[in-house]
């Protein structure tokens, strides 16, 4: 069965792994990393909260929806994601970062490089619990994607471990 958001899920994927890839030597593509995480986590979150049933309201934030899955009572387990506070604080500071590059201010973007590892960590643990470790249903991600999703999420932390050595 192709589930219709794990194709959307691959290639948010493919495109956030080619911004890690650039970051090194491109600062422009920081802020497609960063947008492309939260974005991943979204369609994640939205993937396993609709597969488990639960209503999403029509603008649900990145913030609520990591809440979400992160609730026993709203996702039982073993979906459930487990974070602990400073993983939430880390990906907050993602979704900040993200938010002041895609609704630009007078004040312009300031992106502190060294303070978004960890929520990019933490965003990619999500993803991968929720789409390949331990999916709400066997076959909510469709088998090609399932693998150009992991070799995605693989690549975009060998690219972090690279980017830390640089900074």
């Amino acid at each position: 069965m192709n589930h219709p958001l794990s194709h959307p899920l691959a290639d948010t994927a493919k495109f956030t792994a080619t911004h890690s890839v650039l970051v090194a030597e491109a600062g422009t593509s920081l802020p497609w990393l960063l947008t492309g995480v939260v974005l991943m986590v979204q369609q994640a979150c939205v993937m396993a909260l609709s597969e488990a049933g639960e209503a999403l309201p029509a603008m649900a934030g990145p913030g609520e929806l990591v809440a979400r899955v992160g609730d026993p009572s709203v996702l039982e387990q073993p979906y459930t994601v487990m974070m602990r506070p400073e993983d939430y604080r880390a990906f907050e500071a993602v979704v900040a970062a993200r938010n002041d590059f895609m609704h630009p201010r007078p004040h312009g973007m300031k992106l502190q490089p060294g303070r978004y590892p960890d929520g990019i960590r933490a965003g990619l643990r999500l993803v991968r619990h929720l789409a390949l470790v331990q999916p709400v249903r066997p076959f909510m991600m469709d088998g090609h994607d399932a693998v150009v999703l992991g070799d995605s999420l693989d690549l975009i932390e060998a690219s972090l471990d690279f980017w830390l050595t640089l900074m």
